[in-house]
Order: C-alpha cells, then structure tokens, then sequence
C-alpha cells in the first residue's frame, strides 16, 4: 500500500504491537482491542483514558468532519508543545503545510475508511532548523457519537531535545505499517 512517499507495510497484530519502541503503546492498543464487543471499531465514548495514564501526553483526538476537515477534539501536553498549541478545534488545515497533509491524509483515510491500526516511525525537523526529532505515531479508528467511524485516537511519542519554542515543521517520508482487523476477534487479545 502506498498513498505518500514513504514506505507501507502490513503487518499481523502481533508483530504491529512488536514494531513500537515506546512500550506505552501496547497499554493503548490492548485497551482498544479490548472495548471491539460488539463492532469491528469501538466507540469513542467506551475509551478510559485511566487504562493508558502513563500516556495521556501524548495522546490525540482527531475528528473528521462532512467538510472533509479534520478537527482535533484534544491533544495532549507534548502534542500541543510540538505542534505549536494545537489544541480542541484546532483545524489541520491552519496547522500544516498543505504538502504535509498531503502525506497525512493517506494514513488517516487507512484508519476511518479501512478501520486499519496504523504505526507510523520517522524523523522531524523542528523549527530552529538544526534539530530533528524521532517520531513513533499510532492511529486507531473510532466510532463518532452518530455511528460513523470518523475519530482517530492517536498518540506521537517524541525523542527531541529539551528546550522551548521548538516544534515540529518539516515531516520527511515516514515508515509506514497497517494492521488490517480481519482475523482479530471481537473482545480479543486483553
């Protein structure tokens, strides 16, 4: 699968939970693949952010809109740091450069339009221009108050140096991986 310039791959859900450095997101993935009860995709009101404390600064709530807007609903505190206070109904469009949205875009259609699990690993340039960062991103899809699955939980942890005013700016082609939901059952893997 490839929707930007960096490189997809499919993995099974062992090896999706075995990709991430940061051991803080399997606590997340567990939790999400434990509320898929009666639906493939769980409702964004079943999600109990005291499941994953350890990660609630990083983690995110993006929404996707009629328009074709996708809003964030949240954004923890390293997230709202790195992305210059990004913040509730905060718009995508205002807060990245169109060719960015560009490559994100493809990844979050894998997530609300194939209800995919997706891990993203990759390198930012923060704004002093010298300095880059780590990134480790998961997306996991979720169901809206009306039904439609159209809310992304996700969360971006960071390895970047310590010092204020340095956000993310430049995002270079990333390593992509999916996990599809066909074989996991319902309720599965806790």
């Amino acid at each position: 699968m490839r929707g930007d310039d960096g490189l997809w791959n499919e993995l099974n859900l062992h090896q999706f939970i075995a990709a991430f450095a940061d051991p803080r997101f399997e606590q997340m993935v567990r939790h999400w693949l434990a509320l898929r009860q009666k639906d493939a995709v769980p409702d964004r009101s079943s999600v109990d952010p005291t499941k994953f404390q350890d990660s609630l600064n990083m983690v995110w709530l993006m929404e996707r809109h009629a328009d074709g807007h996708y809003r964030y609903r949240l954004a923890g505190q390293s997230i709202a740091e790195m992305h210059g206070g990004v913040g509730r109904g905060s718009d995508t469009a205002s807060l990245f450069s169109p060719e960015s949205l560009d490559m994100f875009r493809p990844r979050w259609e894998a997530v609300l339009d194939r209800n995919q699990l997706v891990r993203a690993e990759g390198v930012v340039l923060l704004a002093d221009g010298q300095q880059s960062s780590r990134v480790e991103r998961l997306m996991l899809p979720l169901r809206s108050d009306d039904g439609d699955v159209s809310v992304i939980l996700g969360a971006t942890s960071y390895e970047r140096p310590r010092g204020g005013g340095l956000i993310a700016t430049v995002f270079p082609p990333t390593d992509i991986q999916c996990c599809p939901l066909e074989g996991i059952p319902l309720g599965g893997c806790r």
